[in-house]
């Protein structure tokens, strides 16, 4: 099961008990996430949630479509010159790095998947997909379950990014010290059928109340929960903004 951490049925029922009414609370803050009708090509994805490493979603955005306006299908990086694609995705930050991970990866896929399409990826078994794609260089577990949960279209796969490793921890369920660790600890406790919802309303979470810095645990649905030792003790928020719920960010399926 290549690398798989197998763990005992207690610990995963115990993390699912845990998960499941933070799920609940947090679909009763922000709803039931809806998925784009098409889903987005899968090296299109892959592609774009490189670029969206280390910057925020308009730049990403920004360096994704200057790319693709060059270059439509991304296969053709294969041959592309990383100066090339470096001064196209330049808006997107660490372009230098970037630009040589992006021509790596589009030879690599080549070489080792031939085709890289939905169907094709879709008969290959999860984990084993998940284990191919992180033996790709520059790609790891965010980007590869990234593709599984909004290429292919997985609702059992979930990528931890910062905001997610940041909340998980901090209420509790895991005690992990990066995204990546957190990712292996949960990913097989998340409860079936509902990674797209959790991933989508934890990083609204995390961008609007459980804020890396000043977070707002004083205003938080969550706050029984979480066994965080650091909460947060403030005045209450000025009228009016405690109901300002939306939280305006792009999820990669927008590419």
């Amino acid at each position: 099961m290549g690398k798989r951490v197998i763990r005992s049925n207690a610990k995963r029922v115990a993390a699912e008990k845990r998960l499941i009414p933070v799920a609940r609370r947090l679909r009763d803050l922000f709803g039931v996430p809806v998925r784009k009708r098409k889903l987005p090509d899968p090296l299109d994805l892959l592609i774009a949630t490189i670029l969206s490493q280390n910057t925020n979603d308009i730049n990403s955005h920004k360096a994704f479509v200057n790319l693709k306006s060059v270059y439509p299908d991304f296969i053709e990086l294969t041959d592309a010159n990383p100066r090339s694609i470096e001064k196209l995705i330049k808006v997107g930050g660490i372009a230098k790095k970037k630009s040589k991970t992006i021509v790596s990866v589009a030879t690599e896929v080549k070489k080792t998947f031939g085709r890289f399409d939905r169907k094709s990826l879709a008969s290959i078994p999860p984990d084993q997909l998940v284990d191919k794609l992180t033996g790709l260089d520059g790609v790891g577990y965010k980007t590869a379950s990234c593709v599984l949960l909004f290429a292919l279209g997985d609702d059992d796969a979930f990528p931890v990014d910062t905001h997610v490793h940041r909340i998980l921890n901090r209420i509790g369920i895991v005690h992990e010290s990066t995204p990546d660790k957190t990712y292996v600890t949960v990913r097989d406790k998340i409860p079936s059928g509902m990674g797209y919802e959790i991933h989508i309303n934890l990083i609204k979470f995390g961008r609007m109340i459980c804020t890396a810095q000043r977070p707002r645990c004083y205003d938080c649905t969550l706050y029984d929960l979480c066994d965080w030792d650091e909460k947060v003790e403030a005045p209450p928020l000025k009228t009016g903004e405690r109901n300002q719920l939306k939280v305006d960010f792009m999820t990669l399926e927008e590419v």
